[in-house]
């Protein structure tokens, strides 16, 4: 078994990112108040050590199938070319409305206002209180509209028609430019950077070709690019609020502390300290919400409680406030110790109110099971569907250590049930060649 190669990526990825995680955790100025890290170490590494067993059992069997498998792209393609079509050109459509509505209000996209844009945005805001009418509906379905739009387009951009591959590029031109740009949420340029990542991924191991020193100077470039404008939109956002290395003890939590001799916070000037030091806490705030869960009594909540939308939904239905969500481990944790609902959990938490924490553990390896046998059909494209649900799920577990990314809102809810229920249904795709003889013109089995 070579651990190093395309076969075991996605988990490579996955285990280092979360040693990244803890790093951050250990190194970052903002200091959590009574976290027990025996505690929060043990299950982190119970989840990391069952997610690879599964992942190691779901990898085996054959992926290469073609000298590229760029061919069993093309035919999975035809089977959802309808579908593709039909979500563009919807998607085309949403994107001139957001345009058009963004510019009529006198949205300015410079990069000087990210942070003013931003405030302004959530002036008002209060959680859970949106008004449901139609519009907000509609507001839903377009948010899932896009996300599949993303996330099929970049999956299967080689093979697409000039015509789609433009009205892809401007449909995510437009996402971005509105979101980011326009209302200064970085979780737009976080989402595309994933998808985009993962995509990259499994095309690299279609071909199986080792990355070149050529594309690892690209693919360095890419990410400083991105991690610098990560940590200028930050900067802007908390100087438009006001917010600064003087008055940070004011406004932070209580239950946070800034360690104002962090090494990591002498890496960069005054000005984006702060900005560094916030960045590197979106990755541990939720580890800690993880942890105040973990001190926490299991209290069921009926298969509805991973999600906040789907909870929030049985709630409404029933009549019965509060009869799910304040049952859940996030909302529990607010009130035993003030890391409210506004703050993350992590992904770990919210599963755990429906199935507790042993249960978690039990899932990790069937998750990292299915989750394997995704990326193989993801290279070989004998499931339409397995390349943009592999993306997606890949999305979700980037994010485990933060929040529910994929549940958390009822768009995500309505594409991960789109994705899920359209790979049960497709048959796999038999393509030419998976004998693998070489004297066939077919490659040789590899890793």
């Amino acid at each position: 078994m070579r651990i190093l190669s395309y076969r075991y990526l996605p988990l490579n990825v996955y285990v280092g990112y979360s040693f990244f995680v803890l790093i951050c955790l250990f190194i970052g100025p903002i200091k959590y108040r009574g976290l027990d890290y025996i505690v929060l170490m043990s299950f982190i590494t119970a989840w990391v050590s069952l997610f690879a067993l599964g992942y190691i059992a779901g990898a085996r069997g054959n992926y290469r199938q073609h000298a590229t498998n760029f061919e069993g792209r093309v035919a999975s393609y035809r089977k959802v070319r309808w579908f593709v079509s039909v979500v563009l050109v919807l998607g085309v459509i949403s994107s001139v409305g957001q345009g058009y509505s963004f510019l009529a209000s006198g949205g300015d996209i410079s990069l000087g206002t990210i942070g003013d844009n931003y405030v302004k945005g959530y002036e008002g805001y209060e959680r859970g209180q949106a008004h449901i009418n139609l519009l907000y509906i509609l507001n839903i379905f377009d948010q899932a509209l896009v996300a599949l739009v993303l996330l099929f387009s970049f999956y299967y951009f080689k093979v697409m028609g000039r015509f789609a591959k433009h009205a892809f590029l401007f449909v995510v031109t437009t996402y971005l430019v509105v979101n980011v740009f326009g209302a200064g949420k970085q979780k737009y340029l976080g989402d595309v950077v994933i998808f985009a990542f993962f995509c990259m991924a499994i095309n690299f191991a279609a071909r199986g070709r080792k990355v070149s020193m050529r594309t690892f100077g690209i693919a360095a470039v890419v990410v400083a690019s991105v991690f610098l404008m990560f940590l200028e939109i930050l900067r802007q956002r908390y100087l438009a609020a006001g917010i600064g290395l003087d008055n940070i003890y004011e406004k932070s939590h209580p239950l946070i502390a800034w360690d104002d001799s962090s090494f990591v916070v002498s890496l960069v000037n005054s000005d984006y300290a702060l900005a560094l030091g916030v960045f590197l806490g979106y990755f541990t705030n939720g580890l800690y919400g993880l942890y105040l869960s973990l001190t926490l009594p299991f209290e069921w909540t009926y298969f509805v409680g991973n999600s906040y939308s789907l909870g929030r939904i049985v709630e409404i239905a029933l009549s019965a406030d509060g009869s799910i969500l304040e049952h859940t481990y996030p909302y529990r944790v607010g009130v035993v110790y003030g890391w409210g609902f506004d703050k993350w959990h992590s992904l770990f938490a919210w599963l755990a109110s429906d199935i507790s924490f042993v249960g978690v553990l039990f899932f990790a390896p069937l998750l990292s099971f299915v989750y394997a046998r995704l990326w193989l059909q993801a290279i070989k494209a004998s499931n339409p569907f397995a390349g943009p649900l592999f993306i997606y799920l890949s999305l979700g577990l980037i994010f485990s250590y933060a929040n529910n990314q994929l549940m958390h809102s009822l768009a995500g809810v309505i594409v991960l049930g789109v994705l899920f229920a359209g790979w049960i249904l497709s048959p796999n795709l038999l393509h030419q060649c998976s004998s693998g003889r070489a004297d066939s013109g077919c490659p040789k089995e590899t890793e």
